[in-house]
């Protein structure tokens, strides 16, 4: 059965989002893999790589990053950790859906993870993603 791997740091997200996936029975045809840090989506991946066939992902993982001064490295890993990952699998996701809200970051992560060339990248907020799942 594929995976999908979910990372965000807010509870509540992970609640929504659960929801809706078992209200449009996804759990029938994939298993979900939630996960709140880099460090945990890292581990998920390594441990499914060739299982994950898509994935969520956040970049703001933690207060820290969201203090971040502009231009300066972050105080803990965020979501682009993640993608420079991904990006060094011999078998990533085939799908990846970046849901920041972080605009910034955001377009970055896409700009990374198209640049793999083997990886359908979409950019949807967080606010409007539970809305197009479909």
């Amino acid at each position: 059965m594929a995976s999908v791997l979910f990372l965000d740091d807010d509870h509540d997200r992970h609640d929504r989002f659960r929801a809706r996936i078992e209200a449009l029975g996804y759990l029938t045809r994939f298993r979900m893999i939630y996960v709140h840090s880099a460090h945990d989506a890292i581990a998920a991946l390594r441990e499914h790589e060739g299982e994950i066939t898509q994935a969520f992902l956040d970049h703001d993982l933690s207060v820290a990053d969201q203090m971040a001064v502009p231009g300066e490295p972050t105080l803990a890993p965020t979501g682009m950790v993640v993608v420079d990952h991904i990006v060094t699998m011999q078998r990533p996701p085939e799908a990846i859906v970046v849901h920041s809200l972080n605009y910034t970051a955001a377009i970055e992560m896409c700009a990374r993870l198209t640049g793999h060339g083997k990886i359908a990248v979409t950019r949807v907020p967080f606010s409007l993603l539970l809305m197009q799942l479909t």
